[in-house]
């Protein structure tokens, strides 16, 4: 039997996520579906799916991705959807399933799991972020155990309301893409920005960061600076940095390669 899951992460959230569920799957890999691709001549048992909430609903790039999938070979396989959101999960569980069933296949098993707030550009990284991370990350093992044994989960109805107002919170979002990074001085250019983007919006020109107008607000560059010299807007100056403490920057950067 083999497995995959196909993760898309900024901070490394959702990356932890992906890699407990794997350790516990059947010769099973994890490949970003930032910038890898989906094997359509392969036959899997598990095929998974873990990235973030954005606007309440999933970052573009997920959908593009599922969307793109040709699965005729894994139409029997069990399929799985887990989003990491700081609250409300919105639509990003239902979309996916939707974009599946049209190519006639079932999500089978659809869950949110809380994770830290990390959207710096709206929250402060606050003190409470460790004790977050924990609970977190205590809630880890009892989702594997239910994707292990090919529980049954299918995702549940969203109401008309939440549909029209995600709508127009994804318009807001990728609106704005890049347009508001800024970079100061204190810039090295280390290359770490243009290696930690999961969607290579970032290429160095002049040993600066140039933003490419592709952006997913996934906020990994503003997240990972060593030295705090990527912000957005006048929002992120001071309200601190926040990286899963479980994966290390080169992790994160040898899954987008």
């Amino acid at each position: 039997m083999k497995s995959v899951i196909y993760y898309f992460t900024g901070t490394g959230n959702n990356l932890q996520v992906a890699k407990k569920i794997a350790e516990a799957l059947p010769d099973c890999k994890l490949v970003s579906m930032g910038k890898g691709k989906h094997d359509s001549n392969e036959v899997y048992d598990y095929i998974g799916f873990v990235y973030p909430t954005y606007a309440l609903n999933l970052p573009r790039r997920v959908t593009q991705f599922i969307s793109e999938m040709s699965l005729e070979k894994s139409k029997n396989a069990y399929f799985f959807a887990v989003t990491g959101c700081g609250n409300i999960s919105g639509v990003a569980l239902t979309v996916p399933a939707k974009i599946l069933a049209k190519k006639g296949v079932t999500l089978n098993f659809a869950e949110k799991i809380i994770m830290v707030e990390n959207y710096v550009a709206m929250y402060k990284m606050n003190e409470r972020n460790p004790e977050k991370y924990q609970i977190a990350t205590d809630n880890i093992p009892a989702l594997v155990q239910k994707i292990v044994a090919k529980t049954q989960q299918p995702v549940g109805k969203v109401n008309e309301p939440l549909n029209i107002s995600t709508a127009i919170g994804q318009k807001l979002i990728y609106a704005r893409k890049d347009k508001g990074f800024n970079v100061s001085d204190a810039c090295i250019g280390c290359r770490t920005c243009e290696a930690v983007c999961p969607v290579s919006n970032i290429v160095m020109k002049n040993k600066k960061p140039s933003f490419q107008h592709n952006c997913e607000q996934c906020m990994a560059c503003v997240q990972w600076c060593p030295k705090q010299a990527i912000n957005y807007k006048n929002k992120t100056q001071s309200r601190g940095r926040y990286t899963n403490p479980s994966i290390s920057l080169k992790e994160l950067i040898d899954g987008n390669k």
